[in-house]
């Protein structure tokens, strides 16, 4: 898509009703889903969690504000999940490289085990 049509369909979007933007929402959904060939990266699922959201409240009536209230809740939920997607991410890249364990460190063996007999 180039930078010009990108600015166009801003200005056009920005102008409409949130009420309307969502239909567009809805139809660019509908289209992506009707003409995709599959290979569209998955979303995170909490993402997935609040588009599904989001439409629950638009079918169900909800006030504009409401809406954008929980989205933003949602939003900070995402927000506070993404250090740990990324530090999964980096575990799994470790864990296919096949990164060593760290040495194992003579000094600070645990002590030997003792029994305790309590009389």
């Amino acid at each position: 898509m180039t930078d010009f049509l990108k600015r166009q369909i801003w200005r056009k979007l920005g102008a409409l009703p949130e009420e309307k933007q969502h239909e567009v929402l809805d139809f660019i959904e509908f289209l992506s889903s009707d003409f995709s060939d599959g290979s569209t990266p998955s979303t995170p699922m909490l993402h997935q969690f609040a588009e599904t959201v989001q439409k629950g409240l638009r079918q169900r009536g909800v006030s504009a504000s409401t809406m954008k209230g929980t989205m933003k809740v949602l939003g900070a939920a995402e927000r506070v999940f993404e250090p740990f997607r990324e530090a999964r991410r980096e575990f799994l890249a470790e864990l296919e490289a096949g990164t060593p364990e760290p040495p194992h460190d003579r000094d600070h063996e645990p002590p030997e085990e003792r029994e305790v007999i309590v009389e």
